[in-house]
């Protein structure tokens, strides 16, 4: 589990493990052979903290009844000021066995049997199923639906209902799902402020709170005014939050007395609010050391929620995206196909073989809407949103087979020392969407299976070509040092250009190239003028106090490492070690990748000095994963190796792929890199 803790982009088989987005779906959907974006958690590995707590614990092998220490609640109080800025007194925290079971256990004590409960469709689901379920009646408050596009709350339709009414509570989605909203100080006071009139229970679901989007700060409902304090019960959990769903715990704070004592010696009596061992350890464990992988997470997601955004703009600009402020699923407007919900439900379902919350479960004005689930890696992303173009785009056709067409993108694969790549000459025309074909065409398997590809254009800047590196997560590169000799063999042995010597544009600025040729009169060997390493913190990007990051010590989660900050056009962080661990570039990889310390995340080489001539060393490449070699990375090695009085000009440095030759240029500074690229085959792939 450590290994792929930070490392989103690995696809988890869910399998034989009961997962209910497996499980339920052909029950759900007439058929299980889906992609499921339906249900509510992620596809992540749970936070390596929590994994270690719990295993930790059942090292004691006596699983007797516990109790919670203070140390429990205090986390609890802790992370909600740490996150949010507001810190309930631990003494007003209980357990909850799960948020909506904490939802039905509030209705049930704070109401009677046929009172009324307010809620805002389109709204979480369950919302309604416990208040019916529960013999209460549901009071409907619709959110309203602006010319803009904008959902907002009509404080004066719950004015009118609360006096007309007279419900016992009224339960507020903050953040809302499945919007995403995060409502506003403003408009919690108002809705506090007429359940106190009214005399209601304002029951405010928080599990999203959490999982903001963008920076944007959750705003708790009980910490909006003093009269919010007075109606609020706050129920709020880290089981979405750390993707734990499968250990039941969430958390109630009430402040005010008057609700707070009669309630929780209610749960008292029937041991409602006994946290589990598993429960009490993970959450514990989540609170206490689990903010950088949310962090690196909630990154994630925002990128994920992004590509959404832009996928539909490119691809389907007639479906409306509901970009949400937290969460991690997405509102989709399918309202502009003029289906009817069972039909557009259908359509998603065996036309595109992908499974999607039906909006209308949200509540009637739901109808031609959809939530998916982004919380996946972005290759199953990316493959959902394909399925939901085909479905879409087969409407206009009366006979999909016969009709279908593919844009036919003619290719080369090459690689330097194992990088693999798909290069594509884009001289004539470019491709649309070139972000969202490198995932499709990266994958393993299901596509050419590389680290990426390179689309090779014409150059404004007077250069003889211009390279555009996207990763295979579809992250756009500034720079590649494997990837521009394949570039250079590519432009020499296609003819574009016959110098000896080659200008390149890339986004890191053009970058010159030396040829090599071979007997056969092709381009053999690369040598590129890499520029000068920077070790300027600002210009890495770094986030470090001093004139430059020279084997400072970096804290990573409970180990302490040793890494130097260079870039090379693009940023990296070297770790000499004395042996090489496979565990522990698994682990460290993708936790150095997404630190805290780089703004943009980085690539990480794990360095081993050889003698002071030659370096071994292994590339765990931003947004990529391990890879045989990384050119760039080879060069920041040596300059680190270099500067440290560990090696001396030239260096060779040993890669899984290869080996490269990296010398100095005296005069410059410039750092010259020399190795091989190679031609693998080429081919015509066939794009939807």
């Amino acid at each position: 589990m450590n290994q792929d803790s930070f490392n989103f982009d690995i696809v988890t088989d869910r399998r034989d493990s009961c997962a209910t987005k497996i499980e339920e779906m052909e029950a759900r959907f007439g058929r299980s052979d889906l992609l499921p974006l339906w249900i509510a958690d992620m596809d992540f590995p749970a936070s390596p903290c929590i994994i270690d707590a719990l295993r930790h614990r059942l090292d004691h092998a006596v699983l007797g009844y516990t109790t919670a220490p203070a140390a429990f609640w205090d986390c609890i109080a802790s992370w909600i000021e740490r996150r949010h800025g507001w810190r309930p007194d631990p003494d007003h925290i209980t357990f909850m066995p799960g948020l909506k079971k904490g939802i039905g256990l509030c209705l049930n004590h704070f109401s009677r049997h046929g009172d009324g409960v307010v809620i805002q469709p389109p709204v979480y689901h369950s919302f309604r199923s416990v208040i019916e379920g529960n013999g209460r009646r549901v009071i409907e408050n619709p959110l309203l639906l602006g010319s803009d596009g904008r959902y907002s709350m009509n404080l004066d339709g719950l004015a009118d209902i609360i006096a007309r009414e007279r419900p016992a509570a009224m339960i507020v989605c903050n953040p809302h799902n499945p919007l995403g909203i995060q409502w506003d100080a403003a408009t919690l006071q108002r809705v506090a402020e007429l359940c106190h009139r009214g005399g209601v229970v304002l029951l405010s679901d928080e599990i999203y709170g959490d999982m903001m989007l963008g920076g944007i700060r959750h705003i708790p409902t009980a910490s909006v005014s003093p009269t919010a304090a007075e109606v609020t019960v706050t129920l709020g959990a880290p089981t979405k939050t750390f993707n734990i769903p499968g250990i039941v715990s969430a958390w109630c704070v009430i402040g005010n007395e008057r609700l707070r004592q009669p309630f929780y010696n209610w749960l008292s009596v029937n041991e409602f609010n006994s946290p589990p061992i598993a429960a009490m350890v993970a959450t514990q464990a989540a609170y206490e050391g689990g903010g950088a992988w949310l962090d690196s997470v909630l990154a994630y997601l925002r990128s994920n929620a992004d590509c959404v955004a832009d996928y539909f703009a490119a691809q389907l600009p007639e479906i409306g995206v509901y970009r949400p402020e937290a969460s991690f699923a997405v509102w989709l407007d399918f309202r502009s196909l003029g289906l009817p919900q069972p039909e557009l439900v259908s359509l998603l379902i065996d036309r595109g073989r992908v499974a999607l919350s039906d909006g209308v479960s949200f509540g009637a004005c739901g109808e031609g809407f959809m939530r998916i689930n982004i919380g996946v890696p972005r290759s199953v992303l990316f493959e959902g949103l394909s399925r939901i173009k085909s479905a879409v785009k087969s409407l206009t056709s009366s006979n999909d087979a016969a009709t279908k067409t593919y844009t036919k993108i003619p290719f080369v694969k090459m690689h330097g020392l194992g990088n693999e790549f798909v290069c594509i000459d884009c001289f004539d025309s470019s491709p649309d969407n070139l972000s969202q074909l490198a995932v499709e065409m990266s994958r393993r398997r299901f596509g050419l299976g590389s680290d990426g590809i390179i689309a090779i254009l014409g150059s404004s800047a007077g250069a003889d070509c211009r390279m555009r590196i996207f990763n295979s997560d579809g992250t756009e590169a500034q720079m590649c040092g494997n990837g521009i000799r394949c570039v250079a063999k590519y432009v020499y042995d296609n003819g574009i250009s016959r110098k000896d010597t080659i200008s390149i544009e890339t986004l890191s600025g053009i970058k010159t190239v030396k040829i090599h040729t071979g007997r056969d009169g092709k381009a053999d060997g690369v040598t590129v003028d890499m520029g000068k390493p920077e070790y300027t913190p600002g210009a890495v990007p770094v986030s470090h106090p001093g004139a430059a990051m020279i084997e400072a010590p970096v804290k990573v989660g409970d180990s302490v490492v040793t890494l130097s900050a260079v870039s090379m056009g693009n940023p990296h962080g070297v770790v000499f070690t004395d042996a090489f661990d496979d565990a522990l570039i698994a682990d460290m990889g993708p936790k150095l990748e997404c630190h805290a310390i780089w703004p943009e995340k980085a690539n990480i080489e794990f360095v081993r000095i050889d003698d002071s001539s030659t370096l071994s060393m292994r590339a765990w490449e931003r947004g990529a994963g391990e890879t045989m070699a990384c050119g760039t990375g080879a060069c920041a090695a040596a300059s680190v190796a270099v500067a440290t009085g560990k090696a001396q000009w030239p260096v060779t440095v040993r890669l899984t792929g290869g080996n490269l030759h990296i010398d100095c240029d005296p005069a410059s500074g410039h750092i010259l890199m020399t190795g091989p690229a190679v031609t693998v085959y080429a081919g015509e792939y066939y794009h939807a």
